[in-house]
């Protein structure tokens, strides 16, 4: 576009001052050749600007994922946070019932060793005797 500006422009600057007698052929030829160099250096600037328009979404996407990678890496360490407080959870559950079970255990082993000692008392003495 800026291309297609240019050159109608100066196409009709290049015909003003023809047709005004005020300028030779040299200052036409000189006149054209900066504005052709204006012209390569817009373009220039244009391509330089895309290229760095395309950079810059290349980065934004990059960003994008750096982030999603970030927001997943959360979100595992948040679920293996869960996890782990589940599991001393459990691990203090299970404690609990080791505990339990050991004072059962050791009620009925005091339990059996009353009824020895009274088995024994009673009982162990009557059939010893004779008739």
């Amino acid at each position: 576009m800026i291309g297609r500006i240019g050159k109608l422009s100066l196409a009709g600057f290049t015909a003003a001052l023809l047709l005004g007698g005020c300028a030779t052929t040299e200052s036409v030829k000189q006149a054209q050749a900066t504005a052709d160099q204006a012209l390569a250096q817009a373009q220039a600037g244009n391509a330089a600007a895309a290229k760095a328009q395309g950079a810059a979404d290349s980065a934004g996407g990059a960003a994008q994922h750096a982030q999603a990678s970030a927001d997943g890496a959360n979100s595992a360490a948040q679920g293996a946070a869960t996890a782990a407080q589940g599991a001393s959870t459990d691990a203090h559950n299970a404690g609990d019932q080791v505990t339990a079970l050991g004072a059962k255990v050791h009620s009925l082993e005091q339990q059996v060793a009353r009824m020895k000692r009274h088995h024994h008392r009673h009982h162990h003495h009557h059939h010893h005797k004779k008739a």
